[in-house]
């Protein structure tokens, strides 16, 4: 299903730094879970893209890495070398320039890493995921520098080995004889832009001060519409809902959505069609808000209200830090990397929930933009 255009302001909406706490602090725990958020579901996307287009393939992310048992063949021995070799290594003239600065051996992953065989070549594309303010870092010292490193510490011994195991006998590798290393041409669907966080509301703020916020990734496409491969870009928008603004009418919605979640989408279009002709006064009530540009914020309330089960690790901060806080330094430690840990399993397992819904909710809307309520709506890049 196409986009429907709901979202002409949505990049043009408020801004905040990832982990920003809403009272002009950042909590560290809370940008680490937002960006742990925002890779994951990329992993996530890219994945379904990666294996789906390429069914012989593999990629490797943080997530993967607790499992390398499951690879088998050449990419068994690409793996080994990985997890060996792809590391954090300078060569002599930067360690002389400076030694002080350098951290050398530390372990070098890919956000993501698909690996797949076409003929003899083994390719490797790489994907990295960052905010905008980072961008131009993290094409140097992340992707460049992640890329060399594949280039000069793991090919050679791992299709070294390759090729030594093949002349033994050892078909079932394949015949790998030559590794490539690319960034990703791969870019999000339209549908996978948005990720909705769990509304928030300031300790110091009135009930009705909620900001309901979103991961955007439109800045990926941007400046020119198709951005650089292996580079995907996000940021975090925040809008209140002003006083007013048509919660009661976004619930029925949401309850009806709820009562269709099975339903195909040649299902779901004429029954929420029907409930707008059913219900005039919800749609004239939410036709007043779209028309004064609220579409973003309407579309992200709507997916949360509609799947109550859409909890990201971003939601989970106050609450891990809270527990920290409670113990000991240890005891702290301890248990936010296990709340992390724990968020993530969760996350990874719903993520792939987020396009359809978002697709759902739009669908849900999609009666009410005719008129003209669409112009100045449509999402841009």
């Amino acid at each position: 299903m196409a986009d429907i255009q709901l979202l002409d302001s949505y990049c043009s909406l408020p801004t905040r730094k990832i982990g920003a706490d809403g009272n002009g602090n950042t909590d560290g725990m809370r940008r680490y879970l937002e960006a742990l958020t925002a890779e994951y579901y990329m992993v996530e996307c890219f994945t379904k893209y990666y294996t789906q287009r390429y069914p012989d393939s593999e990629v490797f992310s943080e997530i993967s890495y607790l499992n390398t048992k499951r690879f088998r063949g050449a990419t068994e021995i690409l793996a080994k070398w990985i997890l060996a070799e792809y590391r954090n290594v300078f060569g002599r003239a930067a360690l002389k320039r400076d030694i002080r600065s350098q951290t050398s051996g530390r372990q070098l992953r890919s956000d993501m890493l698909g690996v797949r065989t076409e003929g003899t070549t083994i390719l490797l594309e790489l994907v990295e995921v960052t905010t905008v303010d980072e961008a131009a870092d993290a094409e140097v010292e992340d992707l460049q520098h992640k890329m060399n490193t594949l280039r000069r510490f793991v090919i050679d011994p791992a299709l070294k080995e390759m090729l030594t195991l093949q002349r033994a006998g050892r078909v079932s590798i394949g015949a790998p004889t030559r590794i490539e290393v690319r960034r990703s041409t791969w870019r999000p669907y339209w549908n996978e832009l948005y990720y909705p966080l769990l509304p928030t509301q300031p300790s110091t703020g009135a009930p009705g001060n909620v900001k309901y916020e979103w991961i955007c990734y439109k800045p990926t496409f941007r400046p020119d519409g198709i951005g650089k491969d292996g580079l995907v870009l996000y940021e975090i928008h925040t809008t209140p809902l002003p006083q007013g603004a048509p919660l009661e009418v976004l619930k029925r919605v949401a309850r009806r959505l709820r009562e269709l979640e099975n339903q195909h989408q040649l299902v779901l279009l004429p029954a929420m069609q029907q409930y707008w002709d059913d219900n005039t006064a919800d749609s004239r009530e939410l036709k007043k808000w779209l028309a004064i540009g609220l579409g973003a914020a309407l579309l992200v309330t709507l997916v949360v209200l509609a799947w109550p089960t859409a909890v990201p690790l971003a939601a989970a901060a106050a609450e891990t830090t809270g527990a920290a806080g409670a113990a000991g330094a240890a005891e702290a430690a301890a248990a936010a990397e296990a709340a992390q840990l724990a968020n993530a399993v969760r996350y990874a397992q719903s993520a792939a929930k987020v396009p359809g819904y978002f697709e759902r909710a739009q669908a849900a809307l999609r009666p009410l933009l005719s008129g003209g309520l669409g112009r100045g709506l449509a999402g841009s890049h």
